[in-house]
């Protein structure tokens, strides 16, 4: 706790004049100025006093410098009370950057995020909940990278004509003795209770506004200490900072100047460049966040705000009575579209009704299932899940409907129209399962074949919740299919006057045959919209995190 110089009473960090404020006589100190007088001399100790809080529930810690500060709740589970644990004397960190966002910018950063979706649950909307935004000072840890001794850097000369149309290219190995330090420090945060994908959507922070550490600017905060085994980010700190590290040796002089004086030029990303590559821990700093969470039964949500910038971090579930209400005027604007078309244009049968409706029912189906493939390559950093939509995909869709409408349309050449519609219609089709469908059904088996991993808790809850979704979803896909098979079955035999096929009761041909593909269509239409519902309640309920356990060491353990 630091105390006022001029009347001794407590002094509060004030986020808008960056100095600290006495609560009595209001007078102002900057922080370089004071001394901690619970330790001695700030500027000299390597350690300060903290009181230590925990929860019963879960066994999350935080710290807080001010004795009298009780800890009302648990941020990470919202347990009704922390328990003080003791009080202790903890390693000064290096540097600090202070809150720059005051708890009102922080409140009106976070409503303007959440009028973004208009989906969300009115929960997340309460103004009672938005008050329990605190502010937290959490841990991070500054890497550095390095390469010492000899490196080998692929190199290739001039094209050169050897006869007969014949040209030759020779490669080189450029050896050197390297001694180069990225000095650009890569952070990652040290506590286990912080998720990781929560605090890489805060970043980056502004390191230039870092200051030495003092104790004063936790007044009126909480802090983390910092309990993560850091060994666990090097994997990841290696991955992130290799690229730096090559392109700091490609780009020396010494490796530019050799390789233009023997006419060769420097292939920057070969396999066989070979450079021995390390990364090692430095500095611990803390950088500010605003958090708030919110429970409900057994699920919690997280609400997370950065300190410095602004930048907003938050789980926000959508609700799915909303989305069906608009899901539900969505599709019966559509399917009303439909009909008033067959009405309007005699030359557009219902089958035509049917064969959109059922081509859009399969694109519908692989841009849930993409989206859900996504989430797994999010949640698991695993870059063949993580891919973005092909606009491919989209382009043969349309041309196997453009064949689909051409196919079962009557016009002034109507056979020609129904070849060119039948060939179109087909090779899309074909392309899209050989390419699309296909690939993606092995990505669901192998979402499914899955274990938990050394994960965080709420991509293992991911996965956990997707397993669950993937044996409805897969029945709901596999319903899909088999209708639409069976659609594109009774068009085929409406068009092609194929005995076999119109053996089908729905492909009978008579003046009330139209009544059969409108119902059918129908059918399409409501199983899109079943799947699309499923797909949305499983979106809702992965933002919902599982109530976090930390053990005595900190480290986040699953229960399942």
């Amino acid at each position: 706790m630091i105390y006022c110089p001029s009347c001794g009473a407590e002094l509060r960090f004030d986020i808008e004049s960056q100095q600290m404020i006495c609560e009595h006589c209001r007078n102002g100190f900057h922080v370089e100025d004071l001394q901690d007088n619970t330790s001695g001399d700030a500027k000299t100790q390597e350690y300060y006093e903290s009181y230590a809080y925990v929860c019963p529930s879960c066994g999350a810690e935080v710290d807080t410098t001010d004795k009298n500060d009780a800890v009302g709740f648990c941020p990470y589970c919202k347990g009704s009370s922390m328990i003080f644990d003791k009080l202790r004397k903890e390693w000064c960190p290096k540097g600090v950057i202070p809150f720059k966002i005051t708890k009102e910018q922080c409140k009106e950063l976070y409503c303007k995020e959440v009028k973004k979706h208009i989906f969300v649950s009115k929960h997340y909307r309460d103004p009672a909940l938005i008050e329990d935004f605190k502010g937290i000072y959490m841990p991070y840890i500054d890497f550095v990278g390095y390469t010492r001794g000899d490196v080998a850097i692929s190199a290739k000369s001039e094209e050169e004509y050897i006869g007969d149309y014949n040209y030759q290219t020779t490669y080189y190995d450029l050896h050197g003795d390297a001694d180069y330090t990225i000095t650009e420090t890569l952070s990652h945060d040290a506590s286990v209770a912080f998720d990781d994908h929560i605090s890489m959507k805060l970043e980056p922070y502004d390191k230039s506004e870092i200051k030495k550490f003092h104790p004063a600017y936790l007044s009126g905060f909480y802090a983390e200490v910092g309990d993560a085994d850091t060994d666990e980010y090097k994997a990841v700190v290696e991955s992130e900072m290799e690229q730096a590290i090559y392109s700091e040796i490609q780009n020396s002089q010494f490796l530019e100047q050799s390789a233009r004086e023997q006419g060769l030029h420097i292939e920057r990303f070969h396999n066989e460049n070979k450079i021995p590559f390390k990364v090692k821990q430095s500095d611990k700093n803390l950088f500010p966040v605003w958090f708030m969470s919110y429970r409900r039964g057994e699920k919690i949500t997280y609400a997370t705000v950065n300190g410095q910038t602004g930048k907003v971090s938050a789980d926000l579930p959508l609700s799915p009575f909303k989305i069906l209400i608009a899901a539900l005027i969505f599709s019966v604007t559509i399917f009303t579209g439909f009909m008033i078309l067959m009405n309007y244009l005699p030359t557009m049968p219902a089958t035509t009704t049917l064969g959109v409706c059922t081509m859009l029912g399969l694109s519908g189906m692989y841009l849930m299932q993409h989206s859900y493939i996504r989430t797994i390559g999010s949640a698991f950093d695993k870059k063949e899940f993580n891919k973005k939509l092909s606009s491919d995909f989209i382009v043969q869709s349309l041309i196997a409907i453009a064949g689909l409408i051409l196919m079962t349309t009557d016009g002034t050449y109507a056979q020609t129209r129904a070849y060119v519609g039948r060939f179109l219609a087909m090779v899309s089709l074909l392309i899209l399962i050989v390419k699309f469908f296909c690939p993606q059904i092995m990505h669901s088996i192998q979402i499914y074949t899955m274990k938990l991993s050394n994960a965080t808790m709420q991509a293992n809850g991911i996965l956990v919740e997707a397993k669950k979704f993937n044996i409805v979803n897969s029945i709901m896909r596999a319903a899909m299919l088999f209708t639409s098979f069976i659609f594109f079955t009774a068009i085929i035999s409406e068009r092609m006057n194929i005995d076999i096929l119109r053996q089908l009761p729905f492909a009978i041909s008579s003046p009330q045959s139209n009544t059969f593909y409108y119902i059918l269509a129908f059918i399409a239409a409501a199983q899109l919209f079943a799947l699309a519902f499923i797909h949305i309640v499983f979106q809702a309920n992965i933002s919902k995190r599982r109530l976090p356990q930390f053990n005595k060491r900190g480290a986040a353990y699953d229960t399942i």
